[in-house]
């Protein structure tokens, strides 16, 4: 294939579903996990690719590059405060830290929004696959909760990749029932699927997204519900009926997450309390307060630029002496050790951007599709920051690219508004 700018979007569609395919293979086949880094290095010939084909036309600066700065400057600042780093380490956590604003400038820059349907088509059947496949191994190879991966292999740890792929499925799909662009057919299949694989796989966290993501598009809808027919709202109590029944189903199915049924457990389980932090040995709320206080205490540098990019690597002298915290489960306490609350600032911000983008951009928009996608593009992106604390979604090989993907909507969609305007 000769790479062009016509057809430059397609490699962003093998970052995205090929890492996907090798996770099937190195689970199910043995495939070695040594090919992992070609793809950030993937990434880095197609961010120039985009620059020398697209973006050279363009001669304002993109906000995008705005905080691809802020990272840059909050991990090189971070290396040098704390006197360097070797490159091995720099190797194993720079990838990670830079994979989602990648994603993001790569997207803006290549990626038109009708990209994005085709994109829900391609997870839309996935997720059909794997209603399949994951039948399968629940029912004849008699594989149990978080392992039945479905296409994604069969470790633990494969349903943070289900979670963010299905429910971007379902939060396209619940948006555009609203907008009427797709059938009351549509929407139930769908739902039925994302609640199904969620109920097999014991993805706790995809009930709770989708109570969410159904609650913010009904508000971010308001307007567009009132117009839709009384019949039509019927799917409302009924959609919340189908919740509880998944509710139901996942707990028998998983009874050891009966606790979950607690408010009090659940605030527990997300470390809340003031005892124990929960499932883990890192609280997921007060993650900087407690790993501030275990490591920097009154060291104002340390909070500020943590321990320096690449010195808590999974390689590091560091994590040899502190693994058992299981700081690398998650993007927040990862960021925060290494490049401290600029490092932070940095992942929040271009998220909360994204946000702020997405509400503007409503209020100069009339075309339905448009406005469509920057709600999808709000509620992904509120669903990220909560990634951020959750899980590794956004610095992950086989989730970040698809993250940065899905948070360049916004601004695909700002940049869009200010060419036309001129």
């Amino acid at each position: 294939m000769k790479i062009s700018e016509n057809n430059l979007y397609k490699l962003i569609y093998t970052l995205i579903f090929t890492p996907l395919a090798v996770r099937f293979f190195t689970d199910n086949f043995g495939m070695t996990y040594a090919i992992m880094p070609i793809f950030d290095i993937g990434a880095i010939i197609l961010l120039i690719f985009a620059y020398c084909l697209t973006r050279k036309r363009e001669s304002r600066v993109h906000i995008l590059e705005i905080w691809l700065f802020i990272f840059v400057f909050a991990g090189v600042t971070s290396i040098i405060v704390n006197d360097g780093t070797s490159l091995s380490n720099l190797f194993y956590s720079g990838r990670p830290y830079f994979r989602m604003i990648a994603a993001m400038i790569i997207t803006a820059i290549v990626f038109k929004l009708s990209e994005f349907e085709k994109l829900f088509k391609y997870m839309e059947g996935l997720l059909y696959i794997n209603v399949i496949i994951m039948t399968f191994q629940f029912t004849i190879q008699g594989l149990r909760q978080d392992i039945i991966g479905g296409t994604f292999g069969n470790n633990q740890g494969v349903n943070a990749i289900q979670n963010i792929l299905f429910v971007f499925v379902f939060c396209v799909t619940i948006e555009f029932y609203f907008k009427k662009l797709i059938s009351r057919r549509k929407l139930i299949i769908n739902t039925i699927a994302v609640l199904y694989v969620a109920v097999l796989a014991e993805i706790n966290v995809v009930i709770f997204e989708v109570v969410i993501i159904t609650v913010l598009l009904v508000l971010l809808n308001d307007s567009s519900i009132r117009k839709v027919p009384i019949k039509a709202l019927l799917f409302i109590p009924i959609g919340v009926i189908a919740i509880l029944v998944a509710l139901y189903l996942f707990m028998k199915f998983n009874p050891d997450r009966v606790f979950l049924l607690s408010f009090k457990n659940i605030l527990e389980y997300l470390g809340f309390n003031s005892g124990s932090t929960g499932v883990y040995k890192i609280s997921r709320v007060k993650v900087f307060s407690q790993l501030g206080n275990l490591f920097f205490k009154n060291d104002m540098i340390g909070w500020i630029f943590g321990y320096g990019l690449g010195n808590c690597s999974t390689h590091s002298v560091f994590y040899d002496l502190h693994q058992e915290l299981q700081y690398t489960y998650f993007s927040s306490s990862n960021v925060f050790l290494e490049t401290g609350c600029l490092g932070v600032f940095a992942n929040l911000g271009v998220l909360i951007t994204g946000l702020i983008l997405s509400v503007k951009g409503k209020k100069c928009i009339t075309d339905i599709q448009t406005k469509a996608w920057l709600n999808i593009s709000y509620v992904m992106t509120f669903i990220m920051i909560m990634m951020f604390f959750y899980n590794t979604t956004l610095r992950d090989t086989y989730t970040a690219f698809f993250a940065g993907t899905i948070l360049a909507i916004p601004y695909i969609i700002s940049m869009k508004n200010k060419n036309s305007e001129n």
